[in-house]
């Protein structure tokens, strides 16, 4: 069989780090196209790392080249245009987070793709992260037994704050964007890929910082406003079965030492740390006398680590290549990723009106 042909539509930081560099390592696949609405940052993309062709619009793109497979990695706000262009043009598609910003545009998408007969594959990877996939291996094996609860922390110092960008971060900021689809969206993944979808959701939060400066890059110095949107967020989940969890999320947080997931079971708990992408073997807490004296171990004491030798967050091209090759659901389903675009897109109902409201999407 011939290599899949990849596209990357959107040749930012995110692209640049993660998915050009690893295209080829991570399944039989190789790029054949860079896309960017800024011509030179398609040109500088293609030339860096060999990709023949580069285009400035993904029309373009969809009329000139032939390609199997696109990766959409362009900024949120311009997710859902560019992914209904590619599903309708019949070629399977990648979507970095979020794919849409409301269930109705995320279950047009997904209708899309069923019509035309193509995969859609969702960011986050989180269910398919080595640590994650070893906790829940832990738990469908009773290690901790049955899961109470589970808490989780994704937030930083804000997209000026820690990153050398050289484009102007305060699209972050406004009315398609913000704290919640940038960062929240990796905590609800986390959480509802543990406990299954959430039935019931509350919230607070707070805009705390109003003006920002940027640290670093090349737009150190200039004040931004980011008074818009809340930048700080405290979610309660009820999963249903007295089974509840809390999201800590936002902009609001210039370091953590707080571990970025813990998971709490009737006789023991599996936390995570090490933040910023990395993903080592999780602590795992055990009470049962079956396992010794209670007390912390190293997951691979209970399970094998299987981890792939060569793994990064291009991992949802070998999701997609797998389910293409096998005729087989992919890992990271598109309705998984409207279950937590419901939560993010409804979170203002509780928050502003100070109530729980009753979620109504599944997966």
């Amino acid at each position: 069989m011939a290599k899949w042909k990849v596209a990357v539509v959107g040749c930012g930081s995110f692209a640049n780090g993660q998915y050009f560099p690893n295209i080829s390592k991570t399944a039989d696949a190789e790029c054949v196209a860079a896309v960017d609405i800024v011509p030179e940052r398609a040109k500088a993309a293609a030339e860096k790392f060999g990709v023949p062709n580069w285009y400035s619009s993904v029309e373009e793109l969809i009329e000139k080249c032939d390609f199997d497979i696109a990766i959409d990695a362009a900024s949120i706000p311009a997710h859902y245009d560019i992914n209904m262009a590619v599903l309708r043009s019949g070629h399977h598609l990648i979507s970095q987070k979020p794919a849409a910003l409301t269930v109705d545009l995320m279950t047009e998408e997904i209708e899309t793709a069923k019509a035309n007969n193509v995969k859609f594959v969702c960011v986050p990877i989180h269910v398919m992260t080595p640590d994650q996939m070893m906790a829940m291996e832990i738990i469908e094996k009773g290690i901790i037994g049955r899961v109470l609860s589970v808490k989780c922390v994704s937030a930083h110092g804000g997209p000026e704050y820690f990153q050398g960008r050289k484009n102007d971060p305060s699209w972050f900021y406004g009315a398609d964007a913000g704290a919640m689809f940038d960062m929240g969206v990796h905590a609800l993944h986390k959480v509802t890929g543990i406990m299954g979808p959430a039935k019931r959701l509350g919230c607070m939060a707070a805009t705390g910082m109003r003006e920002r400066i940027c640290r670093s890059g090349a737009f150190d110095g200039v004040k931004i406003k980011t008074d818009y949107l809340p930048d700080t967020y405290y979610i309660a989940l009820d999963f249903g079965g007295d089974r509840v969890g809390l999201v800590d999320t936002g902009f609001h947080e210039r370091a953590s030492k707080c571990p970025p997931l813990e998971i709490y079971g009737e006789n023991g708990v599996i936390s995570f740390y090490d933040h910023g992408g990395k993903w080592p073997v999780p602590d795992v807490y055990t009470d049962l006398p079956e396992y010794g004296p209670r007390g912390w171990k190293k997951a691979d004491e209970f399970v094998e680590d299987k981890r792939p030798e060569f793994f990064t967050q291009c991992c949802p091209l070998a999701d997609m290549v797998n389910a293409l090759e096998n005729d087989c659901e992919p890992m990271l389903t598109p309705e998984h990723a409207r279950h937590v675009i419901e939560i993010m897109s409804r979170m203002h109902e509780a928050y502003e009106g100070g109530i729980f409201i009753d979620l109504k999407t599944t997966f």
